[in-house]
């Protein structure tokens, strides 16, 4: 098991296009847009950049269409330093893509369709084992195919390499998976998903904790949105209270916040760092617009860090 090195996560990538106008279409109407925008997406994409802008070596593990779109997202990753060489093309499908429709209110309509992302099959994991065997940890997260998301972190797992689970979308896990992961990170809605308890507050997180170590998970990190995270191991239990900044769009704090906290544990950071960086580099991140245009560089995470000294 390396005790510093790459990151490497199984990921999954979506094009979105937004298209933002006065109100919101009904059944069968037809409205006029008033602004389109189109950016890049997909939690493990998102992840893979932020780990990758805040230091870590990182490579990702994934499928995309053999069209524009897959072009565009192997263009940025390299554009990022990610290593793209376990990416695998898949022709005359597209790659995955979501369509968000927005009114004047905020309030939206979503459509995605996985295409290629599903298409990303047992045997890249594969092909994949002797990147993991050289990676300090693999992150995955449930936007592939949960299948193939289980079989990724079992054959990491078996090659003695530290897993990372962002469990979202939320679906139940089959229990024998759990000893597998070494770090599982929900929100509270995830928690209570997959443990049965009602995540509203600190006490709460700390008990779902408990539920997820024992069913053999090492290190529990559950996030609370405004109420900052939980860190819960085998005999200790942290609370990190969020720090209070001006928030623009919180959009994609989740994805830097593991982001941050897989680069950070990638560079042998001790875990309360760890969760200290990851705490300011996804608040400096809902201070901006967007998701990657949000992502903060290194020096602005560690110039912020000391604003997180303090463990409850």
């Amino acid at each position: 098991m390396m005790q510093n090195g790459p990151v490497t996560i199984v990921a999954s990538y979506n094009a979105s296009l937004f298209f933002k106008g006065h109100r919101l279409p009904g059944l069968g109407e037809t409205i006029v847009a008033d602004e389109f925008q189109e950016g890049a997406g997909g939690k493990g994409s998102n992840q893979a950049i932020c780990a990758s802008v805040l230091g870590a070596a990182t490579r990702v593990v994934m499928c995309l269409g053999m069209d524009r779109f897959g072009d565009d997202a192997q263009a940025m990753y390299r554009s990022f330093g990610i290593g793209t060489d376990m990416i695998r093309r898949v022709p005359a499908i597209y790659s995955g893509i979501g369509v968000i429709l927005i009114d004047r209110n905020g309030d939206n309509m979503i459509s995605v369709a996985p295409g290629a992302n599903f298409n990303l099959c047992e045997r890249d994991i594969d092909a994949a084992a002797a990147v993991f065997e050289t990676s300090y940890l693999v992150g995955f997260q449930l936007e592939n195919r949960l299948d193939v998301v289980e079989y990724g972190i079992r054959t990491a797992h078996s090659h003695g390499t530290r897993t990372f689970l962002d469990p979202a979308p939320a679906a139940k896990l089959p229990d024998d998976l759990f000893p597998c992961i070494d770090f599982i990170k929900p929100n509270e809605h995830e928690a209570t998903i997959l443990s049965g308890i009602a995540v509203v507050d600190v006490d709460s997180a700390m008990r779902a904790g408990k539920w997820f170590l024992e069913h053999g998970v090492k290190t529990v990190i559950v996030t609370l949105g405004k109420l900052g995270a939980v860190c819960v191991t085998h005999g200790r239990q942290d609370y990190y209270p969020s720090h209070s900044v001006p928030a623009v769009d919180t959009t994609g704090a989740g994805d830097v916040f593991s982001g941050a906290l897989m680069a950070a544990l990638s560079k042998d950071k001790p875990l309360d760092e760890a969760m200290r960086f990851a705490n300011a580099a996804a608040a400096l991140s809902v201070m901006r617009l967007g998701v990657i245009a949000a992502i903060p560089h290194l020096d602005e995470v560690e110039a912020f860090l000391p604003a997180f000294a303090e463990v409850v």
